[in-house]
């Protein structure tokens, strides 16, 4: 299969790109629930892992087909595949792991306020 090593090296590099951008929310995370208890925070930290997890699984997926798509069905050059196809899943991951920032800070405000 010609794909598969462009497929790969997509996948990979997406997987990077967005563990380095979550692992830079959760610094953020870090400073946003400062004041809350631990309780709020354990709870927060983990919607917050799972939501990002499943985003980065998802956007690997994506990037794989993606690019299998660019250079099989429209004969696209591989490089310019790769490039393309880890630019578009990595924005698209980063709204969802903001979104999933947003979703666990909305975890913690809700335990809080329901003390």
């Amino acid at each position: 299969m010609p794909s598969k090593i462009p497929s790969i090296i997509s996948s990979v590099l997406t997987v990077i790109f967005l563990l380095v951008f979550g692992f830079l929310l959760t610094i953020g995370q870090v400073v946003i629930l400062n004041g809350f208890s631990e309780r709020e925070g354990n709870a927060s930290f983990l919607t917050a892992f799972i939501c990002q997890g499943a985003g980065i699984l998802a956007c690997a997926t994506l990037a794989w087909w993606l690019t299998k798509l660019l250079i099989q069905k429209f004969n696209w050059n591989r490089v310019l595949s790769v490039i393309l196809s880890v630019i578009v899943t990595t924005f698209l991951g980063s709204g969802l792991a903001f979104t999933s920032l947003i979703v666990a800070i909305g975890v913690a405000e809700a335990m809080w306020q329901a003390r």
